[in-house]
């Protein structure tokens, strides 16, 4: 069953982001979760009662030089369940929440080194556009 998430979800979603390579503690992801509500984002989880099998993030944007969008920013899927059509249901979602707000495009990012990612990815409709360099800086807090 895909249904929004919620804060009860915080430790199976660090479970299993932690299994995709970021390690982050129930805390951190409650925090998330509740700076997520808002017509701005979306958090899908698939629940099998006891346990997730996957959790999806969207979130609109806009730049001022393209029309809005919607982006995943984060999709896994338990890894003993990859394969079994989740991660494309958890996509779905996505895109009937994006379509429902008007928006007309989605995008997703993935590491280059993700290949697999990348062949799902393109599977499930999407088409490469570009690929881009990511730099990050880290400041102080003021």
């Amino acid at each position: 069953m895909i249904r929004p998430a919620v804060l009860n979800d915080a430790a199976e979603i660090a479970r299993l982001s932690g299994q995709l390579g970021y390690p982050v503690s129930s805390s951190q992801i409650e925090e998330r979760l509740i700076q997520t509500k808002g017509a701005d984002h979306a958090v899908y989880v698939m629940d099998e009662g006891d346990h997730l099998l996957g959790w999806v993030h969207a979130n609109t944007r806009f730049l001022i030089e393209s029309a809005p969008f919607v982006e995943i920013c984060g999709l896994v899927v338990d890894q003993t369940r990859r394969g079994s059509g989740i991660g494309r249901q958890l996509v779905q979602a996505c895109e009937q929440w994006a379509a429902e707000s008007g928006y007309t495009k989605i995008r997703v990012r993935t590491n280059q080194i993700r290949t697999d990612a990348l062949k799902f990815y393109t599977r499930v409709g999407f088409e490469l556009n570009k690929s881009q360099h990511v730099l990050d800086k880290g400041i102080g807090r003021l």
